[in-house]
């Protein structure tokens, strides 16, 4: 056999090889995409008469299948799930392999299409057309990749004034012309959020509070808040948030707010990571209880000067039914004053270590 029909025979045998993967490849394909969609679908409920249905969250790709109190859901069949999530795993495991075996057989196509004669130049051709061919189902197979790959947290657009996503060609998702524009180009997302510190009149006890809030809000509002005293009636307006970016390591844990509460007023949540409070943060003191004493200090100076204190604190809030969390820094004046309850600003916090 001459050495140009070796060839020949070869790319003939190369061009069935690669034709077989990219018809494993469509096929994992197809799978995967009606995987992600059984698991990210709501679940409808049909009651026992039948004449009423309702909608529970989707099974989800990688939320919890326990409910709030650690017990298996009732609305989902857990076998199922647990079975389509692994079966989703093995699929990108899967996909992986089948993108190298593709584009090695692609190099050594390109290789034996470079040795073959100029007598061969009408089949060389034919195997250039399906290299490209198969360029193209590789591309595909990148998108298929970027699309399952984990997204990174959300960004705040400070053109449009929203939180946007990060599509999969790296463009801007959520806003009108963000196709044109690269995600990588936003500034950084702020994180941390609100936090509240109460401390227990006389006695120089600090008390914060901070339990996981699901729920945080982005949007910037003001709500009044009034103080009822032995004689009087006063009314303070709540601070506005702002979102900054603040390299501050987080020292206090917002583990409870009291209802009406000055802390509470200014919009302080459960939940919220303390970063700064007044001129305190963790680099300039040394110990929580360090500063304790030193927030004790600025309640102090704030109280008899009726001033308010600054605020920042870390808020983590969920998103798409738990798959993502949005992490973002929050600023607030608060200001201390007697109320109801204990303490000049009625929260509770304990001490946080990352």
């Amino acid at each position: 056999m001459s050495p140009a029909a070796a060839t020949t025979d070869l790319l003939t045998a190369k061009r069935k090889d690669l034709l077989s993967l990219s018809n494993q490849k469509q096929s994992l394909e197809l799978e995967v995409n009606a995987i992600i969609s059984e698991l990210t679908a709501p679940i409808t409920i049909t009651t026992d008469d039948a004449n009423t249905t309702t909608t529970a969250p989707p099974i989800g790709i990688d939320t919890p299948l326990v409910d709030s109190e650690g017990y298996p859901r009732s609305d989902i069949d857990i076998y199922r799930a647990r079975t389509l999530r692994k079966r989703f795993h093995e699929i990108k495991t899967d996909y992986k392999v089948l993108e190298g075996r593709i584009e090695r057989g692609l190099l050594e196509l390109t290789a034996l299409r470079d040795a073959s004669s100029d007598d061969n130049s009408s089949e060389a051709n034919k195997l250039e057309s399906m290299s490209l061919s198969n360029t193209n189902k590789v591309n595909e197979a990148e998108e298929i990749k970027a699309r399952l790959a984990p997204k990174p947290k959300p960004k705040f657009d400070p053109i449009t004034g929203k939180w946007v996503v990060k599509s999969w060609d790296g463009s801007v998702a959520g806003v009108e012309n963000g196709v044109t524009r690269k995600f990588e180009d936003l500034t950084h997302s702020s994180e941390g959020a609100l936090a509240s510190i109460a401390v227990t009149a006389g006695s120089g006890r600090v008390e914060s509070s901070g339990v996981n809030s699901s729920a945080a809000q982005q949007q910037q509002g003001s709500s009044t808040s009034s103080q009822q005293g032995s004689s009087s009636t006063t009314t303070e307006q709540r601070s506005t948030p702002t979102i900054q970016t603040i390299a501050l390591t987080p020292f206090a844990v917002i583990d409870q707010v009291f209802p009406n509460s000055p802390s509470q007023e200014a919009g302080i949540q459960e939940g919220d990571l303390l970063l700064r409070f007044g001129t305190v943060t963790a680099d300039n003191h040394s110990g929580f209880t360090s500063i304790k004493r030193a927030i004790v200090t600025e309640l102090s100076l704030a109280s008899a000067n009726e001033a308010s204190i600054s605020i920042a604190v870390r808020r983590t809030t969920a998103m798409l039914g738990g798959v993502a969390e949005m992490i973002r820094t929050e600023m607030f004046d608060l200001r201390p004053r007697p109320w109801a309850g204990q303490g000049l600003l009625g929260c509770h916090l304990q001490e946080y270590n990352e």
